[in-house]
C-alpha cells in the first residue's frame, strides 16, 4: 500500500464523523459516536501500530475492573464490527427501527458498515477485540452508558483521539481525563485511557468512578459475579450481565414502585449471565441466576419442587396476555416446603399457623389431603383481554386427573356450603358446571402471598384444569374458547415459541404483548406501565411474543429468555357464540416437525491443512462451499459453517480449541432449524 492509500485511509474516518455531525443528536443514540470513533479512527492507523506502539506484552489489567460495579448491565463482545453488522441486517433490527430512535441507530449503523466494508484489513483488527458498555443510573433516576474498548496494539488511535479538535483535559487521581465537546449536541464526551483501554462516556462521573474503582476491582471480587460470569466464558458472540442490586432501582422508572418491589420480595437474585447469538427473527437469551437464599422466597422452595411443563396453555383463551406458571414435580412437596416456611416467618407466621388451624376446623378439612394430594405439577395466575378492553385474572390448577378433581371439589363446596350463609345456585354453562366458593383467603394458605387476590371466587372443571376467577363471565369466555377450539395451545406459533423455550421450569412468564398494549388498569399491571406499552405500540405489535424461564441447576438457576417476531397464527374457529379473529399472515419457517432423518445431521470430521492458516474451507464438484472453519493457533477455533450442495445454510456452530462450544444448529435444505445441540468441551451437554 502507497502513502496515497494510507493517507485515503486516514481521511475515511473524517468524512464519516463529517457525515454523523450533520445530524442533530439525541441521548439515546451518543454510544454510537463513541463506536465511530472506534470503529472508523481505527482504520486508519492499523498500518504502524506494530510500530508505533506495539503489544505490550505480560498481564493486563482485566477490563471489567474498569466497569464500576454499580452497573444494573454490562454487555460484553470480543466481535463488535461483526455483532453490530450482523444486527443490522436482522428482521429483529428492521423491525425495532420503526420506531424513531432504533431508526436513527440503524441509519448510522449503515454509515458505518458502508464506510469500512471495503477495507478488509481494517475489519479484522478491529472485530479482534473485547468492548464493553454498561448501564449505569446517576442522578435522580438518571442513567448513561459507560464504554470499555480495548486498545491494545493501536497506539496510533490512541493518539489522534488524544489531541483532536475541541479537546480539553484535566487529572483525576494520576489520570488525563479528555473532555471532547459536540458543538451540535451541547454535550461532552469525557474519556481516559488505562493499561490500554479506552474508557468513555457522556457522564463524567462514570468516567471518574472508573478510574477510582479499578483497583479495587469490586465486581470482579464478587463471588456472587464470578460465579456466573464462568459460566458465560466463550459462550455467544454476546454476553449480557445483569446486577439486581441496581437493576430494580432503574426498574421503577418504567415498571413502578409497586411492581418492582414485588419483583424483588419474591425474586432477590443478585446476579444473571446470560449468552446469545445474533438470530434473524428471534432472540434466545440462556444463562445463568444466583439469588440470596437466606430469604424465605418461592426460589428457595423451587430448590426442593422440581419443574413442571406448561399444560395449562391447553385451556388458555387465546387473548391470553399475560401467563404466570409454577411448576414442580409434585405439588405435595411444595405445599410441604412452602407450609414449613411461612410457619417460620418471624413476621407472619404465628399469623399463618392460626388462620391455618382456625380454616381447617371450620371447614372440617385437611388442606394437604384435600386439596395439596390432588394437585399435579403447574399453578397459573394468567391475564387475558375480552373484547370490551376490561383486563381479567384468573388461577388454573392443573388436577392429577379430571374425576379427582371434581370429586375433591365438590366436596370442598359441601363443605363451605355447610358453614357460609352465602346461597349460590350452581350454573350449567354449555355443559360446564359454574360454582362459586366464599372462602377469604384460602389460596394464600394454599400458595402463598402472589395468589391473595382470589377471594370467594367462581370457578369451573374443564378437564383436569380448575379454573378460578373473581368474575364468572371470566369462566364463560374460558369455556367458549375452549370449546371454540381458540385457546393459546392451539396456535401453531406458539407451539414452536416453546419449543424453542423448552417447556422445562419452575417459575415462567410468558407475554402476549400485542394483547397487553389493549390491557386495561383491571389487571397485573399499573396505569403507568399499561401507557408506557402504548406508547410503543408501532414496535411492540411486531413482537408478540416473550417469555422468561427459570429453574434450579446446582447452586444457580438455570435461566433462559426467549423473544420472537414472528406473529400469532391461530388455527380456523370453530363456530361458537365467541369468536376471536384470527392472524391471517403464515409463518411456515415455523411450523417445521422435527424428524428422525433430520435430527441425525452431524457436522463433517474435518482435518485441518494448513495449521498456520486462519481458516480453512471446501467445495463440492459445483463450485458451491462445504463448509469454512476458523482456525487459531493451529486449532478449530471459532465459527464453522457447512452447507448443503444448493448452498443452504445446513449446520453453523463453534469450535474452542479443537473442541465443539455452544451452540449448534442444524437446517433442512428448505432453511428450517430442525434440531438445537449444547457442546461444552466437546462434550454434548443438556
Amino acid at each position: 500500500m502507497d502513502e496515497n492509500e494510507k493517507e485515503a485511509l486516514s481521511e475515511v474516518g473524517k468524512v464519516a464523523l463529517a457525515k454523523t455531525a450533520k445530524r442533530p443528536k439525541k441521548k439515546k443514540r451518543r454510544f454510537i459516536w463513541i463506536l465511530v470513533l472506534i470503529l472508523v479512527f481505527g482504520g486508519g492507523s492499523w498500518l504502524v501500530l506494530k510500530f508505533v506502539s506495539p503489544n505490550s506484552g505480560g498481564p493486563r489489567l482485566n477490563p471489567l475492573n474498569l466497569v464500576p460495579s454499580d452497573a444494573f448491565f454490562i454487555l460484553e463482545t470480543e466481535e463488535p464490527y461483526s455483532v453490530w453488522s450482523k444486527l443490522a441486517e436482522t428482521q429483529i433490527w428492521k423491525t425495532l427501527s420503526k420506531d424513531e430512535d432504533w431508526k436513527a441507530y440503524g441509519s448510522l449503523m449503515e454509515e458505518i458498515e458502508g464506510t469500512l466494508s471495503s477495507f478488509n484489513s481494517i475489519l479484522d483488527i478491529i472485530d479482534d477485540r473485547s468492548i464493553f458498555i454498561s448501564g449505569h443510573l446517576y442522578h435522580r433516576g438518571s442513567y448513561d452508558y459507560l464504554f470499555v474498548f480495548d486498545m491494545e496494539g493501536v497506539g496510533v488511535l490512541r493518539s489522534w483521539l488524544s489531541s483532536s479538535d475541541n479537546l480539553t483535559k484535566r487529572t483525576f487521581q494520576g489520570f488525563t481525563i479528555y473532555e471532547k465537546l459536540e458543538r451540535d449536541s451541547k454535550q461532552t464526551l469525557y474519556f481516559t485511557f488505562i493499561d490500554n483501554y479506552f474508557v468513555g462516556s457522556y457522564t463524567h462521573k462514570l468516567v471518574e468512578q472508573s478510574i477510582a474503582g479499578h483497583q479495587e476491582a469490586k465486581l470482579t471480587r464478587s463471588f456472587d459475579f464470578i460465579e456466573v460470569q464462568k459460566k458465560t466464558i466463550g459462550e455467544g458472540v454476546v454476553r449480557l450481565f445483569l446486577n439486581y442490586e441496581t437493576l430494580y432501582p432503574y426498574l421503577v422508572s418504567s415498571l413502578g414502585t409497586e411492581y418492582t418491589e414485588v419483583m424483588k420480595e419474591n425474586l432477590p437474585l443478585f446476579h444473571s449471565g446470560f449468552f446469545f447469538d445474533v438470530e434473524e427473527s428471534i432472540l434466545l437469551l440462556e444463562g445463568y441466576s444466583n439469588y440470596n437464599d437466606t430469604l424465605a422466597t418461592y426460589l428457595k422452595i423451587f430448590e426442593t419442587s422440581g419443574t413442571g411443563g406448561v399444560d395449562i396453555a391447553k385451556v388458555l383463551p387465546a387473548n391470553t396476555s399475560i401467563y404466570f406458571s409454577l411448576g414442580f414435580d409434585r405439588f405435595s412437596e411444595f405445599y410441604d416446603v412452602l407450609d414449613k416456611q411461612l410457619r417460620e416467618d418471624p413476621l407472619y407466621g404465628e399469623e399463618y399457623a392460626l388462620y391455618t388451624k382456625k380454616t381447617e376446623k371450620f371447614l372440617n378439612i385437611d388442606l394437604k389431603e384435600d386439596v395439596a394430594s390432588w394437585i399435579d405439577d403447574e399453578v397459573a395466575v394468567v391475564q387475558i383481554e375480552p373484547e370490551d378492553n376490561s383486563s381479567k385474572i384468573a388461577l388454573i390448577i392443573k388436577a392429577k386427573d379430571d374425576d379427582l378433581a371434581k370429586e375433591k371439589m365438590n366436596f370442598l363446596s359441601k363443605q363451605v356450603r355447610k358453614k357460609t350463609p352465602v346461597k349460590f345456585k350452581t350454573v350449567n354453562y354449555k355443559g360446564y358446571e359454574i360454582n362459586f366458593m366464599s372462602v377469604k383467603g384460602f389460596f394464600n394458605l394454599l400458595l402463598g402471598k402472589l395468589f391473595n387476590y382470589f377471594d370467594r371466587p367462581y370457578y369451573t372443571v374443564i378437564n383436569q384444569y380448575v379454573i378460578f376467577s373473581n368474575e364468572p363471565k371470566v369462566l364463560r369466555q374460558f369455556i367458549d374458547s375452549y370449546l371454540s377450539e381458540n385457546t393459546l395451545n392451539q396456535s401453531i406459533s406458539y407451539q414452536s415459541f416453546m419449543r424453542q423455550l423448552g417447556e422445562k421450569h419452575s417459575a415462567l412468564l410468558y407475554l402476549q404483548l400485542p394483547e397487553l398494549v389493549n390491557a386495561d388498569v383491571g389487571g397485573m399491571l399499573d396505569e403507568a406501565t399499561i401507557k408506557l406499552l402504548q406508547k410503543r405500540r408501532n414496535v411492540i405489535q411486531d413482537f408478540p411474543q416473550i417469555a422468561f424461564s427459570m429453574y434450579p441447576s446446582g447452586d444457580v438457576y438455570q435461566t433462559r429468555a426467549l423473544i420472537s417476531i414472528d406473529n400469532m397464527l391461530f388455527p380456523e374457529l370453530r363456530e361458537t357464540e365467541f369468536t376471536v379473529v384470527a392472524d391471517t399472515i403464515n409463518y411456515d419457517s415455523l411450523l417445521i416437525e422435527v424428524t428422525e432423518e433430520q435430527i441425525d445431521i452431524t457436522a463433517i470430521d474435518i482435518e485441518l491443512e494448513d495449521l498456520a492458516a486462519k481458516s480453512q474451507t471446501d467445495e463440492y464438484d459445483n463450485g458451491l462451499p462445504k463448509y469454512e472453519v476458523s482456525i487459531k493457533n493451529g486449532q478449530k477455533h471459532g465459527n464453522y459453517f457447512e452447507y448443503f450442495p444448493t448452498g443452504e445454510l445446513k449446520i453453523k456452530g463453534k469450535y474452542k480449541n479443537d473442541l465443539m462450544a455452544g451452540t449448534w444448529k442444524y437446517y433442512d435444505e428448505q432453511g428450517n432449524l430442525v434440531k438445537r445441540e449444547r457442546y461444552r468441551d466437546g462434550e454434548l451437554v443438556d
